[in-house]
């Protein structure tokens, strides 16, 4: 009995001692595994997020780029008596858009003027929960300067609680003193989102919603929830940790992800994610159960609970055969040992579980090297990317002609050209070159926008120039012009341009403007003459439009100069534009210099005047001086 108890108690002591240590190897185990898998599942959830932040924002970036191009337009318009027609296109050309409405500030009669165009026989104006005076206040700050355009709070229709809308503001400027003359309002439908996350598929029961800087919930698969639900308050609907530090976050635009427990899954515990959506003080939340997320090493933890618990027995069962021998004669204590050498097999079948574990452990970093692989691609292909914009930048530059001078057989004609894009690629253009022996065609241009769009737009308006100029008639050519870009501009960019055709044996021009800035014709005595007619609307905007033209006789030595907006929009370090008094002084200068010092003269006070100002729109300048004694002139 006493030698038995002894078995007992070491057998015990040693026991427990191993359940120890086991238990101590599974639980690390298990929590460094979890944290591994923790840090796998944020970094999907980040891709996530991105995937549902770039879905939403192709809605609301397109409204923001609809409302700006319809703010530039709609004074224009509106002068013509055609802006009720400018809203019914652009809401006919954009399912996006619920409804758009424009109102108009009258300073004569101290009030506003109100156009909208609604998909829906309800009225959006009256239900938007940010008016024109809010809307103005909100967008002047305590200096004086302009910011850009807001984001109102989610609104329903005033006798229509099924469709949830909010609306993106801009405001209308008038280009002389760029003082608000309006704001421009387009609606969109918050349940169009809604629709859209909930096919965005999230693990087999995840989900994703979006909510306001205040809490509460703009989008979510409970319908009934929206506008009724605050993420703020006790208790949350997810969130469990330290609400105030998580509204901190938000409020601040940060990320963040950590546990909680979702009403909407009955209480279930989920593990979310929130990031904010750009241009916009909304934010995306995800949120995925815990059990989907840890099934798999719940079952792996299981497998490991169960391998050790059969361990820990058999090691019992062997502690106790072992101990009792060992007390017995020593020629079975012999036995005893060699026996104990026969578990050498039961240790080869451990080292196979390791093997086994090995083998896991290298599947784990094979994942790794395939998420590896695709980071390095996913750089190499924003390298790609900024390889190919170059590209883009190389191939505009040789659609516009260089070169100086630019007829070296024409010596009547002294022209030069530049542009200066704002960023790799622009929207501005020039052209010139002979209609035949005794005609040149020169042009200048500016398409609304930046960027790759407003380039390519640009090459295609390049295109076109050239292929109407047989016409031989400025407004004949941006009649065509005019209606080709109707036919292919989907998301309403728009272009102004100037063309005029020179007959270089008289110094007549015939000119036609669609709504370009107004060149400038330097005599030799220093005058400055401006050629302030305006024949119609831009360009790729409203087809079959009916432009006129005009003429203008050139003497000897006249220089004749042409840019685009950027050249006046050009600010310094304190916001003050270079202006069309500044240029037109600089030009009053520059009598008895060449084309191309005109250009380069202006150019470089330009660059001055900025500083170290970003440059804001691309520039564009041309310069043509008449070299001719023509017959009238004789």
């Amino acid at each position: 009995m006493s030698q038995k108890g002894i078995s007992f108690r070491l057998n015990t002591h040693i026991t427990t001692i191993a359940i120890i240590i086991i238990a101590a190897i599974v639980y690390l185990n298990y929590h460094f595994s979890k944290k591994i898998l923790e840090g796998k599942i944020e970094e999907g959830a980040i891709n996530q997020s991105n995937l549902v932040i770039s879905s939403i924002s192709r809605i609301t970036v397109a409204t923001e780029e609809i409302a700006k191009n319809v703010s530039n337009q709609a004074l224009y318009f509106h002068k013509q008596n055609d802006l009720d027609f400018l809203m019914n296109q652009v809401l006919v050309s954009n399912e996006i858009l619920e409804s758009i409405y424009i109102e108009l500030i009258d300073n004569e009669q101290n009030s506003l003027l109100k156009f909208s165009s609604n998909k829906s026989v309800l009225n959006t104006f009256e239900a938007d929960t940010l008016n024109t005076g809010q809307f103005i206040s909100e967008m002047k700050s305590g200096n004086g300067t302009i910011k850009n355009g807001a984001w109102s709070d989610p609104f329903y229709y005033r006798f229509d609680t099924t469709n949830l809308l909010v609306s993106y503001k801009m405001p209308i400027y008038y280009p002389e003193t760029k003082e608000i003359g309006g704001i421009v309002s387009c609606a969109i439908s918050l349940q169009q989102m809604n629709q859209m996350l909930s096919e965005i598929k999230i693990g087999e029961n995840g989900y994703s919603f979006i909510i306001l800087q205040s809490g509460y919930v703009i989008t979510h698969p409970r319908n009934d929830w929206i506008l009724k639900k605050n993420l703020f308050e006790t208790p949350s609907l997810i969130f469990n940790d330290d609400l105030q530090k998580i509204k901190s976050d938000i409020l601040n635009g940060r990320r963040g992800a950590s546990h909680g427990m979702s009403e909407h899954l009955n209480k279930q515990k989920a593990w979310y994610y929130f990031a904010p959506l750009l241009n916009s003080k909304w934010t995306i939340v995800i949120v995925i159960p815990e059990n989907e997320l840890f099934r798999e090493i719940g079952v792996v933890f299981q497998i490991i609970l169960m391998v050790s618990g059969i361990g820990i027995l058999i090691l019992f069962l062997v502690n106790m055969f072992v101990f009792k021998r060992l007390l017995e004669p020593l020629v079975r204590i012999t036995d005893a040992i060699q026996r104990f050498t026969s578990f050498s097999g039961q240790e080869k079948k451990s080292k196979n579980e390791i093997i086994r574990l090995a083998e896991s452990l290298e599947d784990w970093q094979a994942r790794y090297g395939v998420l590896i692989d695709e980071r390095t691609k996913t750089a190499s292909e924003k390298f790609k990317f900024q390889k190919d914009l170059k590209s883009a930048r190389e191939i505009q530059q040789n659609i516009i002609p260089s070169g100086y001078p630019a007829f070296p057989e024409h010596p009547e004609i002294d022209l030069y050209a530049t542009l200066k894009p704002a960023e790799l690629v622009g929207g501005d253009l020039y052209d010139y070159f002979f209609i035949d022996n005794e005609h040149i065609l020169f042009a200048i241009g500016d398409v609304s926008g930046k960027g790759i769009p407003a380039s390519l737009f640009m090459a295609i308006a390049s295109t076109l120039i050239r292929s109407n100029s047989k016409a031989m008639s400025s407004k004949e050519i941006i009649e065509g012009i005019n209606n080709e870009l109707g036919d292919r501009n989907p998301n309403q960019y728009f272009l102004t341009l100037f063309i005029g055709i020179l007959d270089i044996s008289t110094g007549i021009m015939d000119y036609c403007n669609a709504a370009h800035d107004y060149p400038y014709i330097l005599h030799p005595d220093g005058t400055v003459q401006t050629l302030s007619k305006s024949h119609g609307i831009p360009l790729g905007i409203y087809k079959n439009k009916i432009y006129k033209s005009n003429t203008v006789e050139l003497q000897y030595g006249d220089l004749i100069l042409f840019y685009t907006d950027g050249v006046i929009n050009s600010r310094n370090s304190a916001g003050t534009h270079y202006g069309i008094e500044k240029l037109k002084s600089n030009i009053q200068r520059l009598t008895d210099l060449s084309a191309k010092e005109v250009v380069n003269n202006i150019l470089h006070d330009i660059m001055t005047y900025e500083d170290e100002s970003h440059q804001s729109d691309d520039i564009s300048l041309m310069a043509l001086k008449f070299l001719n004694e023509t017959k009238n002139q004789a």
